[in-house]
């Protein structure tokens, strides 16, 4: 047996230990009870000061699916049996990514004297890069507690049971709505636009609206677990019906018909994601837990809760082919460049052969560049990651096919009438996403891939000769300059296994066209948000497997 097929069988036998233990047993109450435990840990380790790269949304998002997935028995189930599910689920973020990476190629596995020693199969520096660009993308800033707010949480006291009065909720609110928006303005490839539609006549901006008013009230829930130091207590938990009724108290513009909507492709079914459907319904009652739901992601959830919906994927699918448009806009400001999308190809016997997304030509120096564009969902795990890796391969071989037809002659371009000819123009190939790089080699020969927000990030190109030369050789960050990879060691029941981990060593990089930056080596040190708790995973689809999704910062 190979080494990776059996290290995937050791990896497999631990998920499954997982799945028997004695706290599966009881009733389907066991998902408060499981919630609780995990948040009653997260609230020690925070307590005591202690930093860990334990994902906590993750491992809550575990507990949900597992949850959801065992049989349901009778009982309570202890806080002894909680505790032991909870551990468990800690582990899974370290051997559910692990897997996932070996089975799609990302690692190589070798055997070394008994333990596995697992290494990155590709250079990681468009990993680095993307969570650098991600982070320099994030807000400085965001508005702070209200007055209001702040009082209140002043004012309790353990135990209490007393929801915020109206004006407290309705501050709340604000501050979440606020906060939501300054995340999706910072976007560089641009934001999904509230006229956006969701289905079942649905608007973007309809979604946001409810999204502030559950956002706020987890906001207020961890603040004020935060001053009572009981983060145990961040768990908001409530009537559906009463969840309703503070909506439409809050959204008078949207319908009952879209507010309902909303809460239910928010609500967790198997199938679906917790990154995505944060709400978690039990008995008629929904959990609210603060560390599944983050302003930065609501773009990503509307988006991928709409899915569901039956024809939701090909809908949103098309809606988001035509925000590929930003690529032309941006294109246009490089000097001399002329720029036309939707370019069709015709075969010789008069039938179609696709269309170039977007074509970009410099006619003086008979420079051009074609770009395939894919505009996912932005990731926001490492599955929906390696996803987006997958279509990028894809769209390499569209575009490959294509190309290989308009050289042979078996089909042609018709571009624009005052353009050069397709056949003096020396052609640069390459696909486009808005956010994510890829790691993988390419399938295809001469063909090249980037991302909006990396070629936003060189800034605007002086010509389209130092665009083309920046996508065929990218300025990425440099190993053991701006990122470390170091040897991370866990343990697999009796099995030691020694993976590779990257480090961020600083946070100076950015691109620029043909020249490296400088060799700053200082510490990253933003690696805590604005409201002094852990900061969320530069990268969702960040390969350092052993924090589940986070990056390792420098000691």
């Amino acid at each position: 047996m190979r080494p990776e097929q059996d290290l995937l069988g050791i990896l497999a036998d631990a998920r499954d230990r997982a799945r028997t233990l004695h706290g599966w047993n009881s009733g389907p109450e066991r998902i408060y009870d499981l919630l609780r435990t995990a948040t009653k840990v997260r609230a020690m380790e925070i307590s005591a000061g202690v930093t860990t790269d334990v994902p906590w949304e993750s491992v809550l998002g575990q507990l949900v699916a597992w949850h959801h997935d065992q049989p349901v028995g009778t009982g309570a189930c202890s806080e002894e049996d909680a505790a032991e599910i909870v551990l468990a689920a800690v582990a899974a973020q370290r051997f559910d990514p692990l897997e996932a990476s070996i089975r799609s190629g990302v690692y190589e596995v070798h055997m070394t004297r008994g333990d596995f020693r697992v290494r990155h199969r590709w250079d990681a520096s468009a990993e680095v890069a993307d969570m650098l660009l991600e982070q320099d993308a994030r807000p400085t800033s965001v508005p702070p507690l209200s007055d209001a707010e702040r009082k209140w949480i002043s004012s309790q006291v353990v135990g209490s049971r007393s929801g915020p009065p109206l004006e407290v909720l309705e501050a709340a609110v604000q501050r979440a709505a606020a906060t939501i928006e300054v995340y999706r303005q910072s976007v560089p490839e641009g934001q999904v636009p509230d006229s956006f539609q969701l289905g079942e006549g649905m608007t973007a901006g309809d979604m946001t609206s409810v999204l502030a008013v559950i956002t706020g009230i987890a906001s207020l829930s961890e603040h004020t677990a935060h001053r009572l130091s009981r983060l145990e207590a961040t768990l908001a938990h409530m009537p559906t019906s009463q969840l309703l009724a503070v909506i439409a108290e809050m959204c008078p513009n949207v319908s009952e018909a879209h507010q309902a909507l909303v809460v239910e492709r928010l609500t967790y079914r198997p199938g679906r994601s917790c990154r995505t459907s944060p709400l978690i319904s039990h008995d008629g009652v929904v959990i609210i837990c603060p560390p599944l739901l983050t302003p930065r992601a609501v773009d990503a959830i509307m988006l991928r809760s709409a899915t569901h919906a039956p024809g939701g994927f090909g809908r949103i699918g098309r809606e988001q082919g035509a925000r590929a448009t930003a690529w032309a806009d941006w294109l246009r400001a490089a000097p001399g460049a002329l720029v036309a999308e939707r370019v069709p190809a015709a075969r010789t016997d008069g039938g179609s052969a696709g269309d170039l997304d977007v074509v970009v030509v410099d006619p003086a120096r008979r420079l051009g560049l074609c770009l395939e564009i894919k505009w996912p969902i932005e990731a926001l795990s490492l599955h929906e990651g390696m996803k987006v890796e997958s279509w990028i391969s894809s769209a390499a071989r569209q575009l490959d096919r294509l190309r290989g037809e308009l050289r042979s002659g078996a089909a042609s371009a018709r571009l624009p009438r005052s353009w050069p000819s397709f056949d003096s123009i020396s052609w640069t190939w390459c696909v486009g996403t808005p956010q994510q790089l890829t790691t993988r080699p390419l399938p295809v020969p001469d063909m090249h891939a980037t991302s909006l927000r990396y070629v936003q990030a060189l800034g605007t190109p002086p010509d389209l000769g130092s665009l083309v030369t920046a996508l065929r050789s990218p300025d990425l960050p440099a190993r053991g300059v701006h990122f470390g990879v170091r040897k991370r060691s866990i343990s697999v029941g009796r099995h030691r296994v020694h993976v590779d981990a990257l480090g961020i060593r600083t946070s100076s990089w950015r691109p620029r066209f043909g020249e490296r930056v400088s060799l700053d080596i200082d510490c990253l040190t933003r690696h805590v948000n604005s409201s002094g708790q852990p900061a969320e995973p530069l990268r969702a689809r960040c390969l350092c497997v052993l924090s589940g999704r986070r990056y390792i910062p420098c000691r």
